[in-house]
């Protein structure tokens, strides 16, 4: 049994764990786009990309994946790389190219994790032994548009197999696609354990317990325009809390007033993986205050140094935070349920260590661990893909 793993950089927070536990399990090889508009992504920050068009191993054109040796099998690992000013135009070719290297090389398995872009349509020629990954079950708010449509159904009408990764939306994409729930499998995400191999940044670090963090990439159903007017009242009522806001992108509403904040650092920036670890090492828990969700790796980031975490009642988000066990959950698009809760953690350390508990028990060795998931998902692959190839 032969697997391509098809990853996307901007979700190698959960690829590479995976990774990590399934190649130690089966024949499983790692492929991963590079383009000028995917180079950083949570594991990654490349800051030149290759010259070349074309499939090469990954680290005989990019040393950034050098850091990952002994993580994961290097000598598995191949980049599509397409370059250049025309790089929409020559992902056809590089595309063609991953087809017949697939073809040649006899996967039995293409486990995707996103659905494919139009110039990965080619690679529809091997959709019987697809396997996607489905990360969003529902698009969230402002990334439902006409091209994100067509990928979705060309997907869900060739692929034979889907993999969510919550349960709470599994019935609205079964009535939504009109799916036969046989395709449908249920597994778990866990915890974002490649950065334990990170060497944390220290620099520019408050010092630990001295604040709550957000990070991730800045989108409109992020939450942040209820975060913030918390972060206000909170302060009011713990003059030593403070908020860390650490990711890149654009805010939908004015943050200049918070911007003059002391107690407020906005980082407005892709944030590095050796700054994020020093981050979540060192803060009291997390937050994630989203107006809907699917799932989110953030959470597992947070899990992954065994951090509690306040998120709303949206999406997979409940099934992540099991409330009063592993941080807590608040009504969404309520600031005053963020401040109650934001509170109730910073004045109660007591707690913070039991859901800290809880968290490794489950997630690093328990029934919640990628060791676990792993073993699943290589069991659907030697059940409903043995014969293909």
């Amino acid at each position: 049994m032969k697997v391509a793993y098809l990853g996307k950089i901007q979700l190698s927070d959960t690829d590479l764990p995976f990774l990590h536990e399934a190649q130690q399990m089966a024949d499983v090889t790692y492929f991963i786009e590079i383009t000028p508009r995917f180079l950083q992504g949570p594991a990654f920050n490349i800051q030149h990309i290759y010259n070349k068009s074309g499939l090469f191993k990954a680290t005989d054109i990019y040393p950034e994946f050098n850091k990952l040796d002994g993580f994961i099998d290097l000598n598995k690992c191949y980049v599509l790389n397409t370059c250049g000013r025309m790089w929409l135009l020559k992902s056809f070719w590089t595309n063609f190219l991953l087809m017949l290297f697939l073809i040649r090389n006899k996967f039995n398995v293409i486990h995707l994790t996103w659905p494919p872009n139009i110039y990965e349509f080619i690679l529809y020629v091997l959709r019987k032994r697809m396997l996607l990954t489905v990360h969003d079950p529902i698009p969230h708010t402002g990334f439902n548009t006409f091209i994100v449509r067509i990928r979705r159904t060309f997907a869900f009408r060739l692929i034979p197999y889907f993999i969510l990764f919550n349960k709470a939306q599994r019935q609205e994409f079964i009535d939504l696609y009109h799916f036969n729930e046989q395709r449908v499998i249920d597994e778990k995400m866990s915890c974002c354990t490649y950065l334990k191999t990170v060497e944390p940044e220290t620099e520019n670090i408050p010092q630990e317990g001295s604040f709550i963090l957000f990070a991730g990439r800045i989108s409109t159903y992020k939450g942040l325009d209820y975060l913030l007017p918390a972060m206000k009242q909170i302060h009011e009522q713990h003059p030593s809390c403070k908020l860390i806001v650490a990711g890149k992108g654009k805010y939908h509403f004015d943050i200049s007033p918070y911007q003059q904040l002391d107690y407020i650092d906005i980082r407005n920036r892709f944030i590095p993986d050796n700054e994020l670890v020093a981050l979540i090492r060192n803060c009291a828990f997390m937050v994630c205050p989203y107006t809907n969700a699917t799932q989110s790796g953030v959470i597992m980031s947070a899990y992954a140094f065994n951090k509690p975490v306040v998120a709303t009642n949206v999406g997979g988000l409940p099934e992540m935070v099991r409330h009063e066990h592993y941080g807590l959950i608040v009504k969404e698009q309520d600031v005053d349920a963020l401040v109650e809760a934001l509170s109730t953690l910073w004045e109660n350390q007591e707690k913070v260590e039991e859901f800290s508990k809880e968290i490794e028990q489950d997630y690093q060795t328990g029934m919640l661990s990628w060791r676990k998931t792993a073993e699943d998902i290589i069991s659907i692959y030697n059940s409903r893909y043995s014969n293909k190839g």
